[in-house]
């Protein structure tokens, strides 16, 4: 009964492994193909225009370069803020996510006054949710995208930033709601029901209003009705059909509760 439902669904993994050493190599090859380092100039304001000008090329190697060189000589200048804004702005367009992450922590740290604190409060979430999505498909920086979006949202509510934020928030809870009702098929299919009832509930209270929560739904009715709890499935299944969007399971949930309805 419950198997024909689950047997609709599969889950597959693979992942790979950089080797350190080559991509040392590639990216000093990197380096000077793209030109090699530049010269610094003497005043505050040339290294911001050179800086500002090699982005614009999408020279981002310079650029870092040159963003650095101002923020080391000249610390206490107004504009040392746009300047690790730019520099982390830098790594994030040449997709070096990590250390973006880093480059925008210390903007909002070091500069939480500044115009670009929520753009980088932002934008360092996003680099965890953009490693998220690299193979090998890491659960914990997933749950670290989600975190750190979530705080984006509770801090910056008011942000033209915020509705970007809740969108990539929906997309990792759809995201991990796969993962668990994944999880809970396997423990159906191993005939262990209360196992698979605790993924089903996690995906029910923590990842709400995509598809594979409506499937959760549909299946812990399942679940339910077979065990005789009649009026808890009951509410499973009106759970499904309240779904605002189209799900394949939403057929099957209301044939279900016309059956019990007539019963």
């Amino acid at each position: 009964m419950i198997n024909h439902f689950v047997d609709k669904y599969s889950t597959r993994a693979h992942g790979l492994r950089p080797l350190a050493g080559v991509v040392g190599v590639l990216a000093l090859l990197l380096v000077g193909c793209a030109g090699g380092l530049p010269s610094i100039p003497n005043s505050s304001d040339a290294i911001l225009e050179k800086g500002d000008a090699y982005f614009a090329r999408k020279k981002y190697l310079q650029a870092q370069e040159l963003y650095k060189a101002f923020l080391l000589r000249f610390p206490g200048d107004d504009r040392s803020d746009y300047a690790q804004f730019r520099l982390a702005e830098s790594l994030f367009a040449g997709e070096d996510y990590a250390l973006a992450a880093v480059e925008y922590h210390v903007l909002v740290s070091n500069y939480g006054y500044s115009e670009y604190a929520d753009d980088g409060f932002f934008k360092g979430a996003l680099c965890y949710y953009y490693q998220a999505l690299k193979p090998p498909l890491d659960q914990a920086q997933r749950m670290q995208a989600l975190d750190k979006l979530e705080q984006f949202a509770r801090v910056f509510p008011q942000s033209p930033l915020a509705p970007q934020a809740r969108e990539h928030i929906q997309k990792i809870h759809e995201k991990l709601a796969q993962k668990a009702f994944a999880n809970a098929m396997f423990y159906v299919r191993k005939k262990r029901a209360s196992s698979s009832i605790i993924y089903l509930d996690k995906i029910i209270t923590k990842y709400p209003n995509n598809d594979f929560w409506a499937r959760a739904f549909y299946l812990k009715g399942k679940i339910l009705l077979e065990r005789g709890e009649t009026e808890e499935a009951i509410r499973m299944f009106s759970q499904v059909m309240a779904y605002p969007r189209d799900v394949d399971v939403k057929e099957e949930a209301r044939r279900e509760l016309q059956k019990l309805r007539n019963d």
